[in-house]
């Protein structure tokens, strides 16, 4: 292992989901849960990559579908399962 860390290069993984989005996601909204997905999609894709080797013998960093799939699947999940607690008055 070389010890690399994700840093996200875009000024978008910087940004917090908006809590309405949250609010949306959480109620199963469509919409909603693409936009949560997009937020964390650059994240997922540097997860879901795997060294492998090419023709030379020569290690590069390939997408893995399968992982991609898994972790979108708990991200969806983990959103429907959250709790949204309200201040009572």
């Amino acid at each position: 292992m070389t010890g690399q860390t994700f840093e996200p290069q875009t000024q978008h993984m910087r940004k917090l989901v908006p809590f309405r989005v949250i609010v949306c996601a959480v109620a199963k909204d469509p919409e909603a849960m693409d936009k949560v997905i997009a937020h964390y999609n650059p994240y997922i894709i540097h997860l879901s990559n795997r060294p492998t080797r090419d023709e030379d013998g020569y290690f590069v960093r390939l997408p893995n579908a399968e992982i991609e799939a898994r972790l979108i699947s708990r991200l969806i999940h983990a959103v429907v399962q959250f709790k949204i607690k309200t201040r009572s008055s």
